[in-house]
């Protein structure tokens, strides 16, 4: 479905990813561990096309990136940062961001459905979000986020700020997905969350895939 080949990245002569080739299959769960400062999050740039490779080419379904909107990838492909990036109003104004993007209709049903399943039925649509926790604007973005199924979900460290019970509702959400299709690229600085669940595991040292374990 996804494919890099000998993709680099290169600032000011310093090497962040170096000479990566790595294929995603559709429905592929994969863990991405690694030192701070390896190249983890410039990896999920790359793929989210947010920045372009210095060298290397960037495939989805057999199509260079050159060749696919922006506004497509991103539909295609979405990334979930590890900080909340909540407006400032109420819930249901941030779950129906997506739907107004696409000038398509809220899903309320899946919206309630997506609130229930992070642990926060018990709020309505007119909760404003600055009244919530940390934790729960963490859980409200991983809802918005998961308000359309992308072909591709990238996550950085989105479970962080979760307690153990939270953190294990996403992870059974996020994997619900996978099992529809969507394919799941995960950094965690989790040994435990690495090991369930996710079928590779992807060691980045250095910008360099330093090693990798089959864990289905």
């Amino acid at each position: 479905m996804l494919e890099l080949k000998n993709v680099s990245y290169h600032v000011d002569k310093r090497d962040i990813i170096n000479n990566i080739s790595l294929k995603i299959e559709q429905g592929e769960t994969i863990a991405i561990v690694g030192p701070s400062g390896s190249g983890k999050s410039t990896l999920m740039r790359l793929i989210n096309n947010l920045i372009s490779p210095t060298e290397g080419e960037i495939y989805l379904n057999g199509k260079p990136y050159e060749q696919i909107s922006p506004e497509t990838l991103r539909m295609k492909i979405s990334y979930l940062l590890q900080e909340s990036d909540l407006f400032d109003r109420t819930i249901g104004e941030n779950l129906a961001f997506p739907a107004e993007v696409r000038n398509e209709k809220f899903d309320r049903k899946r919206a309630k459905y997506l609130l229930k399943t992070v642990g926060l039925g018990h709020y309505n649509f007119n909760t404003r979000v600055d009244h919530l926790s940390g934790g729960e604007r963490q859980r409200i973005t991983i809802a918005r986020q998961l308000m359309y199924k992308p072909q591709m979900l990238l996550l950085d460290e989105a479970t962080s700020a979760l307690d153990k019970q939270n953190s294990e509702k996403i992870e059974k959400l996020i994997f619900n997905m996978a099992k529809e299709g969507v394919s799941i690229l995960w950094i965690t600085h989790s040994n435990e969350q690495s090991s369930r669940h996710f079928k590779k595991r992807i060691k980045i040292v250095e910008g360099r895939i330093e090693q990798e374990d089959d864990l289905s």
